[in-house]
């Protein structure tokens, strides 16, 4: 091998040792460490549609739920209900616009529902989040508190329209929700 040979071996190595300590120079970005999220949320719900498929009843409802805790604001989203004799599953997506743990924006909320003789378990999952609430995720529960019926609740629902001026609320629930949220850089 004769000098120059080597010499640009030598060159190309230092210079990929130079890329790679910079890399390990450079600032780590750093999610934040998981946080609890908790609260509670009452809703109003309006029916879309209904139909019937032999033993299964198909429920489109649009929904508007006030979150008052860790997630403080307004979700605004549909619902989609398979409700059979003894049981039924639930799916829902939105967009809540707030704050989670003092930071403002957008993000979308999403949960499953299953609907049996034993009570509703339901669970729900945030991403997608605009603003401040970019990189954040999380998931929880929600347990039901009360279903206060047709009309707005007696209590515990203060958002500014209710009921909503499209008329009363065909159903509402109060639900407590916990789960665990965390901010990515």
């Amino acid at each position: 091998m004769n000098k120059q040979n080597i010499k640009q071996q030598l060159r190309r190595a230092f210079f990929a040792l130079a890329i790679v300590g910079a890399l390990f120079t450079l600032p780590k970005a750093q999610a934040d460490q998981p946080a609890p999220a908790s609260g509670s949320s009452t809703d109003c719900e309006h029916v879309i549609s209904q139909e019937s498929h032999g033993p299964n009843t198909i429920i489109t409802l649009s929904i508007t739920t006030c979150f008052h805790g860790t997630f403080e604001g307004t979700w605004v989203g549909t619902e989609r209900d398979v409700i059979t004799e003894r049981h039924g599953t639930g799916q829902g997506s939105g967009v809540f616009s707030g704050t989670v743990n003092g930071r403002s924006g957008t993000m979308v909320f999403s949960y499953m529902a299953n609907i049996s003789p034993n009570g509703i378990v339901t669970h729900w999952v945030v991403d997608q989040g605009t603003g401040d609430l970019a990189g954040l995720s999380g998931q929880g529960t929600h347990q039901l508190v009360s279903q206060d019926g047709p009309g707005c609740p007696t209590s515990g629902f203060d958002c500014e329209n209710c009921p909503p001026p499209t008329g009363t609320c065909d159903d509402s629930f109060t639900l407590n929700y916990n789960g665990q949220i965390q901010f990515a850089p």
